[in-house]
């Protein structure tokens, strides 16, 4: 890879990390700065996407003694020892650091994105007969989004690195920091996506993405995570990302012009006390507290 494609593609993931940065924030979370790392935690919510230590924005490097620093920090909010960060934006020695000090790898979430030569001209879609799109913009709406997110009859197909909850999602689309799509055929709701929007960084995040089985097909698929490409192409994102961890859903996003950035990794302590995190990490939809 040459040099020039090295600082684009360190470029898009400091992109995608302010974006997960804020998004965090906007769900409650602070961030406290300590020496050369940031703690994110959130006072309610054990929440893992909540409550890390990550290096702070431009560094290149981070040494153990800061990383140390920085979990002795989370510790005293009683947090299990955590560190996550993208890992093409740090060289692999940083990855046996956080080993040799007793963390062990917890997930890799890959991340995909698509940046469109010119937004405007982002391809028209033609709807199949009986299928309808529309935007969420009402507690009604909000509602009809979340039966059919927590229907047993849909599969969720995005896992997300960024956590779903309920309770926000009004105030997050009056705010424009969120799309919520609905589906439908023949007026009955089949599916559903989700965007959530950082303005200041011209980005979005697919955060959220399913559809009703019986329906499921990967033109309906395709459709569906298109029109919510184009949505947050339409509300001024300049590029949007999404997530992967089967190998399906990157095929599906490869498919729509996404393109492989690295990954989202994750290294914690192992330790059976936290036990409070299992049904946290069981839930594909978490409440608020």
């Amino acid at each position: 890879m040459s040099d020039a494609a090295v600082k684009e593609t360190r470029r898009v993931l400091r992109q995608v990390q302010s974006h997960l940065t804020q998004s965090r924030l906007n769900l409650g979370a602070t961030c406290e700065m300590v020496g050369f790392v940031e703690v994110m935690h959130h006072a309610q919510n054990p929440l893992p996407q909540l409550n890390y230590v990550t290096p702070r924005k431009n560094t290149a490097w981070v040494s153990v003694k800061d990383v140390e620093q920085g979990l002795a920090a989370l510790h005293q909010y009683n947090r299990q020892q955590r560190v996550e960060y993208i890992d093409a934006l740090f060289p692999e020695a940083f990855a046996t650091n956080l080993l040799q000090i007793g963390l062990e790898i917890e997930r890799e979430t890959p991340v995909l994105v698509y940046q469109p030569e010119n937004p405007a001209k982002f391809p028209a879609m033609a709807m199949p007969d009986g299928v309808s799109m529309e935007t969420v913009n009402s507690h009604e709406g909000s509602a009809m989004w979340w039966y059919v997110w927590r229907n047993a009859y849909y599969d969720v197909i995005t896992q997300t690195a960024e956590p779903i909850f309920i309770g926000t999602s009004q105030m997050q689309i009056a705010m424009g920091q969120q799309i919520d799509l609905v589906m439908r055929r023949y007026g009955f709701p089949v599916g559903v996506a989700r965007v959530s929007l950082f303005p200041e960084n011209a980005t979005g995040h697919l955060t959220a993405l399913a559809l009703m089985r019986e329906v499921r097909t990967p033109e309906l698929l395709k459709l569906l995570q298109r029109y919510a490409v184009k949505s947050a192409l339409n509300r001024g994102c300049s590029m949007v990302f999404t997530t992967g961890v089967t190998d399906d859903e990157r095929q599906l996003s490869r498919e729509n012009g996404f393109v492989d950035y690295g990954q989202v990794v994750c290294y914690a302590e192992k330790n059976d006390e936290h036990s409070d995190l299992n049904e946290f990490m069981a839930q594909p939809v978490l409440a608020l507290n």
